[in-house]
């Protein structure tokens, strides 16, 4: 598969991933969804050719989220 094809599909994905956080209702869906970003961002800069911006993304995205995580099933708002 060509890069720059796979380059498009995961940049489209990107794209429709980070509309549907604005979009969910339930907070835990929105955390997952934006965990699945964050692995993706990483994979997106791994194929730009930036190991070290792909390590940090996905470091910092997988902290926030389990972070995000936490909060939100402590508040008890995950099914609001």
């Amino acid at each position: 598969m060509d890069n720059n094809l796979l380059l498009f599909i995961f940049l489209s994905f990107l794209l429709v991933t980070a509309l549907s956080v604005c979009f969910i209702k339930k907070l835990l869906h929105a955390v997952i969804v934006f965990g699945v970003y964050s692995v993706v961002m990483s994979i997106v800069w791994q194929q730009l050719g930036s190991p070290d911006l792909a390590i940090t993304e996905a470091v910092a995205g997988i902290g926030v989220s389990v972070i995000m995580f936490a909060v939100v099933t402590k508040i008890g708002r995950a099914d609001k």
